[in-house]
């Protein structure tokens, strides 16, 4: 089984976990163990609702750390970058993995994912239910599981699709109770940074300079810098060049991609600046990274 993915496509998340699958683009897997990706980070080609069901974890989803414990839900899109890491030896997870088209087939609502706050780019990954909102979610999960395994029933995928669409809005229930206490606990400070790391997420390729940041939100580089390293124990600058340096990790991992390429797309003017800013912030050169990262 390999271990170090930079992206899992479809179907390489069947061939590592599905039980039962439809198609190329929806499964569901029985209660077990993730893949240990250590340090190194991927994106799913599908969105993500994994639920903890034992033991502990640490989930890194955009730089941002959460803990994984029993009930703890992971919402995660294509767009994100995660790291599941120091996981307990009695970590067990199980996880429904479905694609945009998946879920809109048949519907007239092309935009229906975005309806759900939980899948938005500035959104909470990771939430907290108590135990008998869990609960009702992993009957859910167990629902899907029996339909699925019926491979005779002529409606099977269409009655699968309609189990999920019941957990997404079982999911929204929870996330927009929680949001709604998380946000009124929020202090100024606290505001300004989750304003800051929407931006980041959204523009972190092309600028690169707390200057733009701190323009876009109305406030001085010193006060930004300030307020974000009080916040977060990183400054401004460091969170920018965090997400700079992930996204080249993770297209780095990906041979197929020249170094070239990978400079171009994180926007750098040519590939010796983009190695010496590389270096610069992880100690190796981009294709010294590429060739620890594939061994």
């Amino acid at each position: 089984m390999p271990k170090k993915i930079a992206r899992l496509s479809f179907p390489k998340f069947v061939d590592l976990y599905a039980d039962k699958a439809v198609g190329a683009d929806f499964f569901i897997t029985e209660e077990k163990q993730l893949l240990e990706l250590s340090e190194y980070p991927y994106r799913s080609d599908g969105y993500i609702i994994g639920i903890c069901t034992r033991g502990t974890a640490e989930v890194e989803v955009n730089l941002q750390v959460y803990e994984a414990t029993p009930d703890a839900m992971l919402l995660a899109t294509p767009f994100h970058i995660l790291r599941i890491y120091n996981s307990s030896p009695d970590f067990l997870c199980r996880f429904v993995v479905f694609s945009r088209a998946f879920l809109t087939e048949n519907s007239t609502n092309s935009h229906f994912l975005e309806s759900f706050s939980y899948f938005k780019n500035s959104s909470t990954p990771v939430i907290y239910p108590d135990h008998e909102h869990a609960k009702v979610m992993l009957e859910l999960y167990a629902l899907i599981q029996q339909k699925l395994q019926q491979e005779e029933h002529p409606y099977r995928t269409e009655i699968s699709r309609s189990i999920l669409t019941i957990l997404l809005y079982e999911i929204a229930a929870v996330y927009e109770q929680q949001h709604v206490i998380i946000k009124s606990k929020q202090t100024r400070k606290q505001e300004l940074n989750t304003l800051f790391q929407n931006l980041v997420f959204h523009h972190y390729r092309e600028h690169r300079n707390v200057q733009y940041y701190a323009d876009a939100l109305f406030v001085s580089p010193k006060h930004l810098t300030e307020t974000i390293k009080d916040v977060t124990g990183k400054t401004a600058g460091e969170w920018v060049d965090d997400a700079v340096i992930l996204e080249a990790k993770v297209l780095l991992r990906n041979h197929e991609i020249s170094i070239a390429r990978v400079a171009e797309d994180v926007h750098f003017p040519d590939q010796s600046t983009f190695g010496k800013y590389f270096k610069k912030h992880t100690g190796v050169s981009p294709t010294e990274y590429r060739i620890k990262a594939s061994g």
